[in-house]
């Protein structure tokens, strides 16, 4: 009875062993990566699946949009290994894609999600690894955050009142609020809000004033707004400080017409005066 337990317990031993052994030197390190995973929408990204065959020889690799397979390298198949397998919204670059990398182009916002890699070996010892990673799908904001405040010129005690916004995008951008070098107010993050939507963002800052804002006597208001990792863009305001006066702010296209209606009314203003003189000379020379 013994002899045959430690006879059946050597095989299962030797059994698992072989299969260690087997996946040690088998497929390993299937890797997805996804260049960039966040994308501007109608940009494109690279799908890169890297693997160890060891002693292994490849069978195919499987590219997948959550379950559904768009584009497989079937090795069996040479000298046309290639196959696509349509799905909406899924827009294979044919012309760079191969055995390890598929490039999508024409991305849409319906693209986000999960993607995987399957690597398939052929016998006698078959193995099947996957890895999955998942891509995001955004549109940034077509011009800089613009900060508006209340009154000014501002001292120690007044509040301080200002709102940021920034341009439609998808997610909506998150906002913080930058004074001197300190952060003062910040949005929550645009993942907790609608991300379905493109949508402005907004923030509005109420803040009382003291000592420690200051710097110098100056006050420097800054918006940032983000989308992380692909967008940031800030807009900065000296704003008008009893402690350190700044010139009145007006913006260049103002400034330009005001400036030309001015040299325009000087001119005018010469002109008549010269048109006068020489009417009172020509009067006394008779």
């Amino acid at each position: 009875m013994w002899p045959q337990r430690a006879n059946c317990k050597l095989l299962c031993f030797l059994f698992a062993l072989c299969v260690l052994v087997t996946d040690i030197l088998g497929l390993r390190n299937v890797t997805l990566s996804i260049e960039p995973s966040v994308v501007q929408v109608g940009g494109s990204s690279t799908l890169r699946c890297t693997y160890d065959l060891e002693e292994d020889k490849l069978y195919s690799v499987k590219w997948y949009r959550g379950s559904h397979e768009f584009y497989r390298y079937d090795a069996s198949e040479l000298p046309n290994p290639i196959k696509q397998f349509p799905i909406l919204y899924v827009t294979p670059d044919m012309a760079n894609s191969n055995l390890t990398q598929v490039v999508l182009k024409d991305i849409e916002f319906n693209l986000a999600g999960n993607f995987s890699c399957e690597v398939t070996t052929d016998g006698p010892d078959i193995h099947t690894r996957i890895d999955s990673q998942s891509m995001s799908v955004v549109q940034i904001p077509e011009h800089p955050p613009q900060i508006s405040v209340g009154r000014e010129p501002l001292d120690y005690g007044d509040i301080l009142r200002a709102n940021c916004s920034s341009y439609p995008s998808r997610p909506p951008a998150d906002l913080k609020f930058i004074l001197n070098n300190i952060t003062v107010n910040q949005s929550e993050l645009a993942a907790l809000r609608r991300t379905n939507l493109r949508d402005w963002s907004d923030l509005q800052l109420e803040l009382k004033l003291s000592l420690i804002h200051f710097n110098e006597g100056r006050l420097i208001l800054q918006c940032v707004a983000q989308i992380p990792p692909i967008y940031l863009e800030k807009a900065e305001l000296e704003l008008e400080s009893v402690r350190h006066p700044v010139p009145a702010r007006v913006s260049a296209p103002s400034s330009a017409a005001t400036g030309n209606s001015a040299g325009i009314g000087h001119t005018m203003q010469l002109a008549a005066r010269s048109v006068f003189l020489a009417f009172v000379l020509v009067q006394t020379c008779y």
